[in-house]
This record gives structure tokens, C-alpha cells and sequence, in this order.
């Protein structure tokens, strides 16, 4: 038998027929059982605890550099809004969002916390997903965080106290809205989330 037809999706394998491994196990097909919904809330708890470790750290330098000498510098820049923006999301927001992109296309297809409560990201055929997927797939996820974050700071630096500018309350309906629509669409029909669908990916029990 080739190598070919060693790495059949295990999927399309006959029963009570050994296939014998390739070097490239990690990459052909696994199993599509779609995972339960709940379990992968409770996944993304416990990255979340690494996300929060992350932002303790993130709060701890913070902190130093505000000790510092440097502390008049970077309260200037932090007090311009596209300084401000863009320090939060090269610091937070991207780090989070490559942590999940790299972990799912890499050969356990999963996150940290995928992993111990067993789950697993593939495309739609049950193969790895591709980086690029991945990075699809994590940027729609985390696109409401990321614009509740850039409201929030033009509600920081607003030099009107008094008021929630028209755009920033727009803004604040977009991020609710997907999220209630990413999670109705986690917990109705087959499981898939708008970033699933757009990404072309399953989560699935291992």
C-alpha cells in the first residue's frame, strides 16, 4: 500500500481493515464527532485563565514603567487615542489572538484548553487547519473585543465627560449583537459559530 493510501481520511476507512501509520499521521483526517457546546465554553475558560495570567503580567509592567523614568513619556502617548489603540492591541489583542491561530493549526489543532478537555479544531473535512484559516477564524472570533476595547478608550479620553459620543454607543450595539449571534450560533443546529463557518472549521471531540 502507498503512502497514499495510508493517510485515507480515517473517516472513509473500511472497517476491520488495518491501515499502517505515515510520517504525516498529525495531518490526515480525524474523526468528525462535533463537540458539545458546553465543553467548549469550558474551554475557553481555562484559556482564559492563561489570558488572565497574561494580563497580570501585562498589569505588572504597566506598573513598573509608570515607576519609572520613562512614566511622563508614556502617559503622553497614551493619552492620543490611535497611540493608545494601537498599544492595546499590539500588547493584548494580537498576542491572544496568535496564542489560538498558532495553537489550532499546529499539529494538536487545539488550545491549551482544547486539549485537556480533549476538542480539537479542523476544517470541514476533518484535516488541519490551515494558518491562514486559523488566522481567519481567531480575527472574526476576537473582532468584538477588539472594537469594545477601542470604544472604551474614546470613552477614557473623551474631553466630554458628560456624554457617550453616537459612535461609540453604535459601537457598543455591534459588539453585543455578534456576540449574541456568536453565541446563538454556538448553541443551535450544528454547532458552528459565524467564525466556524467563515474559517471553514468544525470543533470536534477527540
Amino acid at each position: 500500500m502507498n503512502l497514499a493510501q495510508s493517510a485515507k481520511p480515517l473517516a472513509q476507512r473500511l472497517p476491520g481493515v488495518e491501515y499502517p501509520q505515515s510520517p504525516n499521521i498529525v495531518d490526515v483526517a480525524w474523526p468528525i464527532v462535533p463537540a458539545s457546546p458546553w465543553r467548549r465554553v469550558a474551554a475557553w475558560l481555562l484559556d482564559y485563565l492563561l489570558i488572565a495570567a497574561y494580563l497580570v503580567v501585562l498589569t505588572a509592567v504597566s506598573l513598573g514603567l509608570g515607576l519609572s523614568p520613562m512614566q511622563a513619556g508614556i502617559t503622553s502617548t497614551l493619552s492620543r487615542l490611535f497611540a493608545a489603540e494601537l498599544v492595546g492591541f499590539l500588547t493584548l489583542t494580537l498576542p491572544v489572538v496568535l496564542y489560538f491561530a498558532v495553537c489550532e493549526a499546529s499539529r494538536w489543532r487545539a488550545t491549551l484548553g482544547k486539549r485537556a478537555l480533549r476538542l480539537a479544531v479542523v476544517d470541514k473535512q476533518g484535516g488541519r487547519l490551515t494558518v491562514r484559516g486559523a488566522l481567519l477564524r481567531e480575527a472574526v472570533r476576537f473582532f468584538p473585543w477588539e472594537l469594545s476595547h477601542a470604544m472604551l478608550y474614546r470613552v477614557a479620553l473623551s474631553t466630554d465627560r458628560g456624554s457617550i459620543a453616537v459612535g461609540v454607543t453604535i459601537g457598543f450595539v455591534v459588539v453585543y449583537a455578534l456576540v449574541g449571534l456568536y453565541l446563538v450560533t454556538l448553541f443551535i443546529g450544528s454547532h458552528r459559530t459565524v467564525y466556524d463557518r467563515l474559517a471553514g472549521s468544525l470543533v470536534i471531540q477527540r
